[in-house]
């Protein structure tokens, strides 16, 4: 099936799954920044994993115009909303997983990781999106927000500066330590850790390193530890 809108042509495959459901799949593969940006006023998980692919293949000038057409700021925005809603539907999950990707197949590009590092209000809108149950999707996040603190410093500032103005938490950092203390899953803990070595060890300052490794054990890092190395323990040797 193929539709005409404005100079693009948007194409549909139909796959057929069981219990003779179809899905219909969007083909973006030729299709400009301008069609994208008028199908994400249409939240759907088709026409998120057809822009997904569309970002991944993109050349630099199709991204800037993307950017420029204010399509990073409707996925966040989206993110953000979809965050908000929860996930009472296996449906709500898959649309909040979908848009977190197509972030991070933007953020995964140089023009867009400029892009947010030349707006805080990216990276704050990105770490309220953590208001949500989707553990699929938290792990991404945090996985982006460490990138952004590894690639320059900064997006090390930018990250701390998101965490400060997360909405629901006291302190910046139980937003990471809750679901350290909460979760068993094994590779989400690995992203949590990692998220907090990027941030202690990503201060070139010595004092501010202390400070931040010091709020850490405040908030009770160090009792965590045995637990921690006991499920590391586990999944290294699943037969012990």
């Amino acid at each position: 099936v193929s539709i005409k809108m404005g100079g693009s042509s948007l194409s549909y495959k139909k796959h057929y799954i069981p219990e003779d459901r179809t899905l219909v799949e969007a083909n973006l593969e030729n299709a400009d920044p301008e069609l994208c940006i008028r199908l994400l006023q249409v939240p759907t998980v088709v026409n998120y994993s057809g822009l997904q692919r569309r970002l991944k293949a993109s050349d630099q000038s199709w991204m800037v115009q993307f950017l420029e057409l204010r399509g990073l700021d409707l996925l966040l925005e989206a993110l953000e909303r979809l965050s908000g809603r929860g996930c009472a539907r296996i449906s709500d999950a898959l649309l909040q997983l979908t848009c977190v990707e197509c972030v991070r197949a933007v953020m995964n590009s140089s023009a867009g990781l400029h892009f947010i590092l030349d707006n805080e209000g990216y990276v704050r809108t990105l770490a309220q999106a953590l208001d949500t149950s989707n553990v699929m999707v938290k792990r991404q996040l945090f996985e982006l927000l460490a990138a952004l603190s590894v690639f320059d410093p900064q997006g090390h500032h930018l990250a701390l500066d998101a965490l400060d103005n997360y909405k629901t938490q006291q302190y910046r950092f139980s937003v990471i330590m809750n679901e350290l203390h909460g979760t068993d899953n094994v590779s989400y803990m690995v992203t949590l850790m990692s998220m907090v070595n990027v941030l202690v060890l990503g201060e070139e300052e010595l004092r501010k390193r202390d400070r931040l490794r010091q709020e850490f054990i405040g908030l009770q890092l160090l009792d965590l530890l045995p637990r921690l190395r006991y499920w590391f323990g586990l999944y290294c040797n699943p037969s012990l």
